[in-house]
């Protein structure tokens, strides 16, 4: 739930008890207010009867309405005052029962003790009173409507700034060597957020760049003490005063070093496509250059005495890097070629924007997941880095391309779905 929504349910649970609790006194306070002006008219009839009694040389009854309802007649107790009453009588006329209000007065005048009775319908107050009740329902309905969409639209045009700073942040890609740059605000709140968002990712632009120029410049002066190592290592092989054990110990100096130079320029690889240092796009025919890196691992096939076969229903051509195409198809034929038998085989499927690679094998023993990570590797070999899948993975999340890779019965499938595909 989003916060502006959430905010409107507090303020709506909120609300709609105090509501509530305002209407309800509210309700009472008018009826108490109609009874009292229903009171106040009874006292006035009770005072025009007085009137009338004084009026009289002899005692006697009297009625006040045709329905003899209200009347004077003659109390021979001595009780005085006067109280209010609610009570219910069956209306002939309307065949209902009806509340009504009376008044009953004891007083004495004229030396003569009466009972004065005012009775009045409270029929016109209760519809009062209801439809005061219904208005100010509807009342409290429009406001409560009113205040859920007025607080939706007020919260969306407030928070807009902060919905454009998420924005900015989903859209921000480090490797795009750009600086994140916020929209400012009049609201303080949403102000000082964009300037601590900006301190923070200047700061990890400037880390991110110091870290690259490192890794660079690290990968970059490797190279040469390796080369002179390897060059040192040849001519000691060279030499004819090595007994077998010595010449044992620098082969496998010489075969470290190569993994150790091989491994440098795969991390350096990594490095480049993460960074987005392969800008230059072409357009490129995916059969072609699997045919070119076929023809390049001629001589590692025939030593494995691998059948090749090709399946090219149509043409995929894509636009990316022609060097990372490269890369990409010969880490995928290399992998095919390296875990294969001897004797085994290579299908190569194009189909649509398709391209699969399915080749034998010998039974995997890791996660295919994680055969894409760094440095997994299906067996302990030594001749392998773990890195060529990674790098793989890398260049196709790159272009928004999708790898899939089974295993069944001997037969490993790898499965490259071109998204921009464009022929």
């Amino acid at each position: 739930m989003s916060l502006i929504k959430k905010t409107i349910l507090y303020y709506l649970l909120l609300s709609l008890p105090l509501l509530l609790i305002a209407g309800f006194i509210s309700y009472f306070l008018i009826q108490n207010d109609v009874r009292e002006s229903t009171d106040e008219s009874l006292w006035k009839e009770k005072l025009n009867a007085e009137k009338i009694i004084k009026s009289w040389k002899e005692p006697q009854t009297y009625y006040l309405s045709s329905d003899s309802l209200s009347k004077i007649i003659v109390e021979n107790t001595n009780t005085k005052g006067h109280f209010y009453s609610d009570t219910i009588l069956f209306d002939k006329s309307e065949q209902e029962n009806i509340n009504y209000r009376v008044l009953y007065n004891y007083s004495q005048i004229n030396n003569v003790n009466y009972q004065i009775t005012i009775i009045r319908s409270s029929l016109e107050s209760d519809e009062l009173t209801d439809g005061l009740l219904f208005t100010l329902s509807l009342i409290l309905g429009f406001l409560v409507i009113s205040f859920f969409f007025a607080n939706l639209i007020f919260s969306k045009i407030l928070w807009k700034p902060f919905y454009k700073t998420i924005e900015k942040l989903n859209s921000y890609d480090i490797k795009q060597n750009t600086l994140a740059e916020f929209e400012t605000s009049s609201i303080n709140e949403f102000k000082k957020l964009n300037e601590a968002l900006t301190t923070m990712t200047n700061k990890i632009y400037s880390d991110y760049n110091h870290l690259k120029e490192f890794s660079e410049n690290a990968s970059h002066e490797m190279q040469t003490p390796l080369a002179v190592i390897k060059a040192k290592l040849e001519l000691l092989i060279q030499s004819q005063n090595l007994r077998e054990q010595e010449m044992q110990q620098i082969q496998a100096i010489d075969d470290s070093v190569n993994k150790l130079s091989a491994l440098n320029k795969a991390l350096v690889l990594l490095t480049k496509i993460e960074n987005n240092q392969f800008v230059n796009l072409s357009k490129i025919s995916i059969q072609k250059v699997i045919d070119v890196q076929l023809l390049n691992f001629e001589s590692f096939i025939q030593n494995k005495n691998i059948t090749i076969q090709k399946d090219y229903q149509n043409e995929i051509i894509v636009e990316m890097n022609a060097t990372l195409c490269d890369i990409l198809i010969a880490n995928l034929l290399q992998n095919a070629i390296k875990h294969n038998i001897d004797g085994g085989s290579i299908n190569i499927i194009i189909e649509k924007n398709k391209c699969n690679i399915v080749n034998t094998g010998l039974v995997l023993n890791a996660i295919p997941v994680e055969l894409f990570e760094r440095f997994k590797k299906n067996d302990s070999s030594k001749d392998s880095l773990g890195l060529g899948l990674s790098i793989v993975k890398s260049i196709i999340d790159r272009y928004s391309f999708n790898i899939n890779y089974k295993y069944e019965m001997g037969v490993h499938s790898v499965s490259v779905l071109f998204a921009n595909d464009i022929s």
